[in-house]
């Protein structure tokens, strides 16, 4: 179960509110540099980032109507064009600092988790390290494999698209706000179901990936736990059923608007088919972009899983969304790699409660804290690279 730091004295709050804008402030100048060399590069080389085109949108200067799309999740991009509006900074500037601030609350929100988890464990400066080893961490970088760091390993960090870095901080909170309504389910509140039901809908809003994954997770979650506790949680799932309401309704209407029969776009199953665009071994990528939190499922074992439900849950959110990435193709678009978006954010909830389960859990081997320290490291340092190539050495890539 999630548990809460006890006992917090002057001191540790004042480390706490340290540490918490040592993240906050570290990741929103990476961020806004990276963003800012992303918006230079421009419609010509398209392909590797998203961010010309929504900023382009977000401005008014783009009536291409395939784009009408982004009125359906318009937040990220109304917020630029509101900055580009009431400050003279330009789009490109507009767009890198309201991203940024998006990834900066990712890091303070990530950060008060941790403490919260963490506190009793590690020191504030681990966790600022821990912290923003999360935030930067990507799959394994091996190019004997694939010379490519992102491409056809997936990764729980991005740089190129505005919309799934926006939706982080929410879908962080609202994955942590079901996982903690779940603990207490014999007596929620209507309050906390109505804030965690504003969260779904408003990542709706910004971008729908995490619905996308998270719903059907969700259905599998409390499927499985209504067989275990004998229909004991029965009315807990009515009333996240009744809190899915709003978030569902509106994810069918973005669904429609974009694949309807107007839009000229469907959905086939073709296993693989999008992994495979970028890797040819896609099972060993699989392992590269996961491969600590396999590690840390692997020491718990099964058992210890499934009595855990927020690890039991962040399995199954990771499974599902997985699934979808795998099966899932757009016909007309087949290199779009659209459903891998909830995928990245499942990955990002995976990675985020194995590293609190194996820094929670002291007693285990020096060989295994050694081997997991390693793994962890090893993920850091490829998203570290990941980030100095886009930003220096390979920019025309995502």
């Amino acid at each position: 179960m999630l548990r809460k730091r006890s006992g917090n004295s002057m001191g540790n709050r004042k480390e706490e509110r340290v540490g918490l804008w040592l993240c906050t402030g570290l990741f929103f100048l990476l961020t806004l540099v990276m963003v800012k060399v992303e918006m230079g590069k421009g419609h010509e080389v398209l392909l590797y980032s998203d961010f010309a085109t929504h900023s382009t949108w977000a401005v008014g200067e783009l009536p291409d109507p395939l784009y009408d799309k982004f009125y359906a999740y318009p937040v990220w991009h109304f917020l630029v064009r509101a900055v580009n509006l009431v400050l003279p900074l330009g789009r490109e500037w507009a767009g890198a600092l309201v991203t940024a601030c998006f990834m900066g609350v990712t890091a303070a929100v990530l950060y008060r988790i941790l403490w919260g988890q963490l506190g009793e464990s590690l020191g504030w400066k681990q966790m600022v390290l821990l912290d923003l080893g999360l935030l930067f961490l990507t799959a394994l970088y091996m190019p004997w494999f694939n010379p490519q760091v992102y491409l056809g390993q997936s990764s729980p960090t991005i740089w190129h698209n505005p919309t799934n870095m926006a939706v982080k901080p929410v879908a962080l909170l609202a994955f942590w706000g079901f996982v903690r309504c779940y603990e207490r389910y014999q007596k929620i509140s209507w309050k906390a179901l109505g804030g965690l039901s504003v969260l779904l809908l408003l990542s709706c809003f910004i971008k729908p990936s995490f619905i996308q994954g998270f719903l059907p997770a969700v259905v599998v979650f409390l499927f499985l736990e209504l067989l275990c506790t004998r229909g004991d949680s029965f009315f807990f799932s009515l009333k996240m059923a009744l809190a899915f309401v709003p978030s569902g309704l509106y994810f069918l209407f973005q669904f429609f608007s974009v694949f309807g029969q107007e839009a000229g776009r469907g959905i086939g199953i073709a296993p693989f088919a999008v992994m495979l665009l970028d890797t040819s071994h896609p099972l060993i990528s699989m392992v590269q972009a996961a491969a600590f939190p396999l590690f840390v499922l692997w020491v718990l074992g099964g058992k210890q899983i499934w009595k855990d439900k927020p690890l039991l849950f962040s399995v199954i959110f990771y499974l599902v969304s997985l699934l979808e990435f795998i099966l899932l193709i757009e016909v007309t678009e087949p290199a779009s790699g659209n459903f891998e978006w909830a995928y990245q954010l499942a990955l990002f909830t995976l990675f985020i409660v194995t590293a609190v389960r194996f820094y929670q859990r002291t007693g285990k081997g020096r060989g295994v804290r050694l081997l997991g320290n390693g793994l962890l490291l090893y993920h850091v340092g490829s998203g570290i690279y990941y980030y100095l190539s886009l930003l220096l050495f390979n920019p025309l890539q995502c």
